[in-house]
């Protein structure tokens, strides 16, 4: 057996406070391939947490049998600052209220353009033997990251367990949604498998997001030494972050399906024996699965504040100009003028909207995954926080 917990302890950040980050390791350290999986960067995001926690049982189950063949990194809890943040009973861990603020999951620290300086005498003709070069890089520069702060510690903590790994994959979700995920477009179709298993239909896929993201750094210095190198690197790390439905899809049921999905994944990728599932490869389709480029993706924004009333559901097809909802303004004095429509501005699937149904103005309230670039969707800078 080779299951391991260690427990590694963030800076203090006020006096009589100590918070810790879990990591679950399953298989021998340096086994290949490795996988990487964490939930609740956005501390407000609960459905991974269960999925987590499921599918950890699973592999208990399979590490007594000795059925890990790679290795296996789980944080069931990635984010315990945020979580701390309970305000009368609400939890708003999508932004820090400390250490500048800003939200978890995004200006995570690049260290590409070091790891290219550390390497360039050293680079050869064998990509294999380049992999391990850059990985062994990758951790020198790690150990240079600041961690005087609680949200600097996390985040090198958080890397440290997670960039030199095969895959990562960060768990999220979004206001009320059907599963899909956000991935580089080099790697549609390496996880279209696993987006098939999860059962998801949509999939966002983009070059460059602008946000620097938890999974995008993971991927971000590869993406850097090709630019350099071309051939001689390959992709060491292939990141997604999976977006599983709505805040409320959380239920033992959800939870077991989808960690049987990752199980069955995960013996798909070599890394746990076939035997855990009894070599039942029959749920692999990913027939369903279409991508969307993620400067597709409409915005669909309130245009005053007040109550949204949808009436497209999640999952719905809708056209350019066609209205999904209405909001209404209950400062105006006349009652039969205060509607206001919702408005879809490109043809495609309505995949994504807000849970809650108080508004601002401006606000984007609904996600409609599309085909063709929209102008106002700036290359770049294709996340709002």
């Amino acid at each position: 057996m080779s299951y391991q917990i260690f427990s590694h302890v963030l800076p203090s950040a006020s006096l009589g406070t100590q918070r810790i980050i879990k990591a679950h390791h399953f298989g021998e350290q340096g086994a290949r391939p490795k996988v990487y999986l964490q939930a609740g960067l956005h501390a407000d995001e609960w459905p991974g947490f269960l999925l987590l926690n499921t599918l950890l049982k699973y592999l208990k189950k399979a590490d007594e049998a000795g059925l890990i063949q790679g290795e296996i990194v789980i944080v069931p809890v990635a984010n315990p600052i945020g979580l701390a943040q309970n305000f009368h009973g609400y939890v708003p861990g999508r932004f820090a209220f400390s250490d500048g603020g800003g939200n978890f999951n995004r200006n995570w620290p690049q260290i590409g353009q070091q790891v290219a300086k550390r390497i360039q005498s050293s680079i050869t003709g064998d990509v294999e033997e380049n992999k391990v070069l850059v990985r062994e890089a990758i951790r020198e520069e790690l150990k240079q990251l600041p961690d005087m702060t609680e949200l600097q510690g996390m985040k090198k903590t958080l890397l440290a367990l997670s960039m030199d790994a095969d895959e990562v994959l960060d768990l999220h979700c979004s206001g009320e949604a059907m599963l899909h995920g956000y991935l580089p477009q080099e790697f549609e179709d390496y996880f279209k498998p696993l987006l098939g298993l999860l059962g998801a239909k949509v999939g966002l896929s983009e070059l460059e997001t602008g946000a620097a993201s938890f999974d995008e750094t993971n991927v971000s210095v590869w993406r850097e030494l090709k630019g350099h190198y071309a051939h001689l690197i390959p992709w060491g790390c292939r990141s997604m972050t999976i977006e599983l439905r709505g805040e409320n899809d959380i239920s033992d049921e959800v939870a077991e399906h989808d960690a049987k999905a990752l199980l069955e994944y995960l013996v798909m990728r070599g890394v746990v024996h076939e035997e855990v599932t009894q070599g039942d490869s029959s749920k692999r389709d990913d027939s369903a699965v279409v991508y969307y480029p993620l400067d597709a993706m409409d915005l669909v924004k309130a245009p005053c504040a007040g109550i949204v009333c949808y009436n497209k559901q999640i999952g719905d097809e809708v056209e350019a100009g066609e209205v999904i909802g209405e909001v209404v303004n209950l400062m105006e004095d006349d009652v039969t003028t205060s509607r206001y429509p919702l408005v879809a501005r490109t043809n495609g699937v309505l995949f994504a909207r807000y849970q809650r149904r108080l508004v601002m103005c401006g606000e984007s309230v609904a996600k409609i995954a599309g085909r063709e670039h929209l102008a106002y969707r700036e290359i770049g800078r294709l996340f709002e926080d």
